[in-house]
């Protein structure tokens, strides 16, 4: 399953590492913000991303599931 993180704030390069599974979009969300997106192994796997964005301070203004 692939899944779309819309964050309020920038994701600066050293915080990429905590989020491997990740990209991060080349379209820019505003001033301030990021978008990002991955493979999502299962539920437990995308509680723990949310736990790291929680973690790092990072707004989630809204998920998506992308189609496969």
């Amino acid at each position: 399953m692939r899944y779309e993180f819309i964050l309020a704030e920038h994701v600066p390069d050293v915080a990429h590492a905590a989020f491997p599974e990740l990209e991060e979009s080349t379209v820019e969300l505003g001033a301030t913000g990021s978008i990002m997106f991955g493979d999502v192994v299962d539920a437990p796997h995308l509680h723990g991303i949310l736990a790291r964005f929680q973690d790092l301070g990072f707004t989630l203004l809204e998920l998506r599931r992308l189609p496969d």
